[in-house]
């Protein structure tokens, strides 16, 4: 994404936020989804195997005059020193858009509470149980990497955590959770090719605008960026929605997604230490099945393989360490006030996807 409505969202993996494509936004809805590629199998040097890929999600709650995570281009000769992207001022009335050109729009808070924030709850692969629920500082960057279990008696009992992975399956096997059919697929894929046509042939109109767009943007404040790979031009842009998805096109809630809905809340509740309730059982999710997956010798992915999520191994967690609080809802549950959807395909099915879409 990385920004829509004031937040700013993306998945991370080896110590960099992942690259994003195709990104389509419906604000009418509120909802916003892009695609990212799986990276590769890391190379564990203690056991010389190929381990799967951990990931986390970053969550910004953007406030006036703060800087965007990540949106700092790489150094130049002719810009040693780049700076990054940084939230406008609240809008108002009486603001000159020019003067903040090239800023992003902050979250608007609904009341004149100084509790209201957002609480962010994290699916995966269209299971209606969140895996993680957390609440957003203003101003801070939030990271959620794990989802909490209970051990059982058993083993000892107590608070442990199981850290996000990308787990590699067949290709068949990962089609089982698709909804291939559809209700009405070939109409869908035929207003999909059309959508992308006129995209294309706006943009090439654009390019040939010259200065007068270019002009007319630096006057305008950014409502979504999205990361690229190019190290010159690392965020791409959205103000428009005239090929945002139609409301009957909604992204499927199937296997490949990560998905995070945001809810406004007035956190007034008393904030409790080590007091925490886990929705899951430490070995819940557990699959030690062959997965199918054909891997090289320098770990590269064949063509016959896909992704799901995972965890990894339980690790113990100190209840100390964890805070809970009660807050009051604004949006009502079934309206959130934002959800982004991430989703993941291989390296090469991604830029596919990338190709399809240009």
């Amino acid at each position: 994404m990385p920004c829509f409505k004031g937040i700013a969202v993306s998945i991370h993996a080896n110590s960099a936020p992942i690259a994003e494509y195709g990104m389509q936004k419906q604000s009418r809805l509120s909802r916003i989804s892009t695609y990212i590629p799986v990276p590769q199998p890391q190379l564990n040097p203690d056991t010389s195997k190929h381990e799967p890929a951990k990931f986390a999600i970053s969550i910004t709650l953007l406030t006036p005059g703060h800087p965007i995570p990540y949106t700092t281009p790489k150094a130049t000769p002719d810009c040693p020193n780049p700076k990054p992207l940084y939230a406008g001022p609240l809008p108002s009335s009486s603001t000159d858009p020019s003067k903040h050109a090239n800023t992003v729009t902050p979250y608007i808070p609904m009341t004149h509470s100084e509790n209201e924030t957002i609480a962010a709850y994290i699916y995966f692969d269209g299971r209606a149980k969140e895996e993680v629920a957390t609440l957003l500082r203003p101003g801070e960057e939030t990271w959620v990497n794990s989802r909490w279990v209970q051990v059982p008696e058993s083993e000892g009992g107590g608070l442990a955590e199981r850290e996000f992975l990308f787990r590699e399956v067949g290709l068949e096997r990962w089609l089982n959770g698709l909804d291939l059919k559809g209700h009405d697929a070939a109409e869908k894929v035929e207003k999909r090719r059309q959508k992308f046509e006129r995209r294309h042939r706006r943009q090439k109109s654009s390019a040939q605008a010259g200065d007068d767009l270019d002009l007319e943007k630096t006057h305008r404040t950014r409502d979504t960026l999205t990361y690229r790979l190019d190290d010159q031009a690392p965020l791409g842009t959205s103000d428009d929605d005239e090929d945002s998805l139609s409301d009957d096109d909604e992204p499927p809630e199937a296997t490949g997604q990560i998905k995070v809905a945001m809810f406004r809340v007035i956190a007034s509740g008393e904030i409790k230490k080590g007091e925490y309730s886990p929705q899951f059982d430490a070995h819940d999710d557990d699959d030690d099945s062959d997965s199918g997956n054909k891997e090289g010798s320098n770990g590269a992915i064949d063509a016959d393989v896909e992704h799901t999520t995972s965890f990894a191994k339980p690790k113990t967690l100190d209840p100390k360490t964890i805070s809970t609080q009660t807050v009051t809802g604004i949006d009502g549950p079934e309206k959130p006030y934002a959800v982004f959807t991430f989703f993941y395909r291989g390296q090469r099915k991604c830029l596919f996807i990338l190709a399809a879409r240009i």
